[in-house]
C-alpha cells in the first residue's frame, strides 16, 4: 500500500468514525425522547481500480418496523374504544349500583316495599307513613339521578366527540404539513430523521381516535387511511366535519368535495369507515349505551307509576280515591310519553307535606277523604302494587319474565353489571395487548444505551487506528523529507 493510499484510507476512517460516534451519541442522548427511533450510521468500502481506498458513509437511517407499527397502532386504537366503552358501562352501573350497594335502585325499592309492609302491620303510625314517604323520595330521586348520568353520558360524548374530530383535523393538516417538508428537505439532500419523528408522533396522537394504516409514497410522503378504508390524507387532508346536536342521529361527515359537498360516513356500528377507535367508541355511547340506559330506567319508571295506580281489589274504593283520574304514588307531570319519562318522575304531591300535602293521605287515600286510623285498605294496595309480579313494559331488556318492583330493579342492576364486566375484561385484554405491542416496538426501534455504548467502544478503538496509522504516515513523510 502507498504512503497516499494509507493517508486516503484512515483519512476517511477517521470521518467515518466521527460519523458513527455522533450517531451513538445522538442516540444516547434521545434514550428517553418518546418516539424516537433509534439511528443506523451505514458504511461502504471504497475502491478505485480494484484497490481498497478508504470508507464512505452511505447514510444515517431511521430503524423502521413497518409491520410492528401498523399492529401497535391498531391496538392502540381497540384499546381506547374498549376503555371508551368501559368508561361508559362503569358509569352506568354506579348510577344504577350494583346489587347489594345501599344507593342502588334494588335497594331503594326494597326499603320502599319494607317500609310499606311495616305500614301495614301498623297503619295508625305516622312514623311508619313518614318512612313510605321518605323511601319513595329516595327511590324517586335515585331514578331521577341514574337518568340525569344517562342524560349526561350522552351529552358528553357528544362534546368529545367534537373535540377529538378537531383533534383529528387539526393533526392530519400537521402530517401534510410534515411531508411536504420532508419532501422538499430529501429534494435538497438533507437529513429528514427528526422530520420523521415528529411526523411518526403526529401520527401516533390520532391513532387511538381512527384505526390508521400508513402508505408509504416515493417522494418519502405518507397516505393515512382509517383501518376499515376510509381516507384521510392522500396528497391533501380529508377533514371531518361534525356539528354537535341534541339529536341521536347527527353524525359523522368526510369532507370530499368541500363543506357543500359533504358525505355521510356511518360511524359506531362496527363497519363504518372510520370505525374501531374511541370516536367510533364515543358515538356508540351517545347513541345506543347512554340511549339503552335511559330506555331501561324509562320504562322502570312506567312500571312504578302503574303499579300504584291500579284501583285497590277490595274495600269498595272507587279509582278517585286514589287521585283524580286514579293517580297513585308515583306521576310523570310531563306529557306522558316514555322518553325522558324517568327524568321527569316525582312522588305525588298529594302525599308530601314539604308541597302542600298530607301525609296521612298514604293511608286515607289521595282525594282528601278523612278514614279511620286503622283503616289500612290502600296501605295493603300498595304492598300488594310493590310485591306484584307483572309484565315487564314493553322492550325492557334486563328482564325475561314478570317480577315486582324491587325485582325489577335489582335485575336492572345485574343487567348493568354483568355488561360492565364483560366490558372491563375487554378493556384489561386489549390494554394488555396494547402494552405488549409497545414494549416490542420499542425493543426493535428504541435506543439500548447498554449496547450503544459498547458500540461505542468499538468506535473508540477504531477511530485510535486510524489515528494511529496517520501518526505513522506523518513521521514517514518527515523521513522522507529529511533524506
Amino acid at each position: 500500500m502507498s504512503i497516499a493510499s494509507a493517508f486516503n484510507s484512515a483519512g476517511t476512517g477517521l470521518t467515518a468514525s466521527a460519523r458513527l460516534a455522533e450517531t451513538v451519541s445522538n442516540n444516547v442522548a434521545n434514550a428517553m425522547s418518546p418516539g424516537y427511533a433509534r439511528r443506523t450510521t451505514e458504511l461502504s468500502s471504497l475502491a478505485l481500480a480494484g484497490f481498497g481506498t478508504g470508507v464512505r458513509v452511505v447514510g444515517t437511517y431511521r430503524a423502521e418496523n413497518v409491520h410492528v407499527t401498523a399492529e401497535r397502532r391498531l391496538m392502540q386504537a381497540a384499546a381506547a374504544s374498549a376503555a371508551t366503552i368501559g368508561e361508559a358501562r362503569d358509569r352506568a352501573l354506579a348510577a344504577t349500583g350494583e346489587p347489594g350497594d345501599p344507593r342502588a335502585l334494588a335497594s331503594r325499592a326494597t326499603r320502599l316495599e319494607t317500609a310499606i309492609l311495616r305500614a301495614v302491620a301498623e297503619p295508625s303510625a305516622y312514623t311508619a307513613l313518614n318512612q313510605i314517604l321518605d323511601a319513595a323520595k329516595d327511590l324517586a330521586a335515585g331514578i331521577n339521578s341514574a337518568a340525569a348520568e344517562a342524560d349526561a353520558m350522552r351529552k358528553e360524548a357528544d362534546a368529545e366527540i367534537a373535540r377529538q374530530v378537531e383533534t383529528l383535523n387539526r393533526t392530519l393538516v400537521q402530517i401534510d404539513d410534515l411531508n411536504d417538508r420532508i419532501k422538499a428537505a430529501q429534494a435538497r439532500g438533507l437529513d429528514t430523521l427528526s422530520l420523521e419523528d415528529e411526523r411518526s408522533r403526529a401520527i401516533d396522537r390520532i391513532a387511538g381516535i381512527v384505526p390508521v394504516r400508513t402508505v408509504k409514497r416515493e417522494s418519502g410522503e405518507i397516505a393515512l387511511f382509517a383501518a376499515n378504508g376510509g381516507a384521510l390524507l392522500d396528497s391533501r387532508p380529508w377533514p371531518l366535519a361534525f356539528e354537535r346536536s341534541g339529536d341521536a342521529s347527527n353524525g359523522l361527515f368526510q369532507m370530499r368535495g368541500g363543506p357543500d359537498d359533504p358525505v355521510a360516513v356511518p360511524v359506531g356500528r362496527g363497519q363504518g369507515l372510520m370505525d374501531g377507535g374511541s370516536l367510533s367508541a364515543l358515538f356508540e355511547v351517545r347513541d345506543t349505551i347512554a340511549v339503552e340506559m335511559m330506555g331501561e330506567l324509562d320504562r322502570y319508571a312506567r312500571d312504578l307509576i302503574d303499579r300504584f295506580a291500579l284501583q285497590p281489589p277490595d274495600g269498595g274504593m272507587p279509582a278517585e280515591a286514589l287521585g283524580p283520574g286514579g293517580e297513585g304514588l308515583f306521576l310523570d307531570p310531563g306529557d306522558g310519553t316514555l322518553g325522558g319519562l324517568a327524568l321527569r318522575l316525582t312522588l305525588n304531591p298529594a302525599v308530601d307535606p314539604a308541597r302542600g300535602g298530607e301525609i296521612r293521605r298514604l293511608r286515607d287515600g289521595l282525594d282528601g277523604t278523612e278514614r279511620p286510623e286503622g283503616f289500612g285498605v290502600f296501605l295493603e294496595a300498595m304492598a300488594d302494587a310493590m310485591t306484584m309480579p307483572r309484565p315487564p313494559v314493553a322492550g325492557l331488556q334486563s328482564t325475561g319474565g314478570a317480577n315486582g318492583s324491587a325485582g325489577f330493579a335489582a335485575e336492572i342492576s345485574s343487567f348493568m353489571g354483568g355488561l360492565a364486566a364483560r366490558a372491563d375484561e375487554n378493556r384489561a385484554y386489549l390494554a394488555s395487548q396494547s402494552a405488549i405491542l409497545s414494549e416490542r416496538e420499542t425493543e426493535l426501534l428504541g435506543v439500548d444505551t447498554d449496547a450503544q455504548l459498547q458500540y461505542l467502544m468499538l468506535v473508540e478503538q477504531a477511530y485510535a487506528a486510524n489515528a494511529r496509522v496517520l501518526s505513522v504516515v506523518d513521521q514517514l513523510l518527515k523521513r522522507l523529507l529529511e533524506i
